[in-house]
């Protein structure tokens, strides 16, 4: 988020205390909300695991406590990602509305499961054997994020054609048609970012199709993922010029 740059600007280009501070404001409105804080976390979560590959040491504890880290800006999101079925109910029966539930119950037990693979951890359910019961929610968190994931996919494909067909229909009227392609590219991006995230809960589960990767190569991926959701929750960015 931070840049500076070492040239000198040419005439009309921002300063580079300028884009720096750009950038530092950009970084500040993400961490202002608690899905920016959670997201940075979890893109030093998966450094840790990247450079542990998983193994004992200093950054195999760094990665779980940043895990644990993570907690506190979900502790209502089982809530918030169910409301809007409770307020405004998906219409109709179709499939649109099948992935709308899907994608929000999905979401909802993802979190909600993970709040009990804590719970269990930290000895607060300790009525019975811990370690089947942690792993049956972190199996069941990651299947549910999976299952959301692929109906955001499929939401967004839905959302993508329509954008690409927008372009189609703007003609020569050139201001349209670039407000269609910055739409199509924002939506091909969270298609993106989804496809990923359902790979990623499958790299998590031992699950891959085709192939099996290593801890640091799951490490990675969150790293891509987290940089990715990182920069889709940062304002725009507004230059300021000379």
């Amino acid at each position: 988020f931070f840049a500076c740059a070492a040239a000198r600007p040419a005439p009309g280009k921002a300063l580079p205390m300028d884009v720096s501070l750009t950038y530092a404001t950009q970084l500040k409105g993400m961490l202002d909300k608690s899905d920016g804080k959670d997201k940075f976390v979890a893109l030093l979560q998966y450094a840790a695991m990247f450079v542990g590959a998983g193994e004992p040491g200093v950054a195999l504890s760094a990665q779980k406590s940043l895990s644990v880290a993570r907690k506190p800006f979900r502790v209502f999101k089982p809530i918030e990602f169910l409301m809007p079925l409770v307020e405004k109910p998906p219409k109709g029966k179709g499939v649109g509305a099948c992935l709308a539930y899907v994608k929000a119950i999905g979401m909802a037990v993802y979190m909600g499961a993970d709040h009990f693979v804590w719970l269990t951890s930290s000895g607060v359910l300790n009525d019975g054997p811990s370690k089947e019961r942690q792993s049956f929610f972190q199996k069941l968190s990651l299947w549910s994020w999976f299952a959301a994931s692929l109906a955001t996919v499929a939401q967004q494909t839905s959302d993508l054609t329509g954008a690409l067909d927008d372009m189609s229909s703007c003609g020569d009227d050139e201001v349209s048609k670039k407000q269609a392609a910055k739409k199509a590219r924002t939506v091909m991006a969270s298609v993106a970012t989804s496809s990923a995230q359902a790979f990623l809960a499958l790299a998590l589960l031992d699950k891959t199709p085709f192939v099996t990767l290593s801890k640091r190569q799951v490490g990675a991926l969150g790293v891509a993922i987290s940089v990715a959701n990182c920069v889709a929750l940062a304002p725009e960015r507004k230059s300021k010029v000379a």
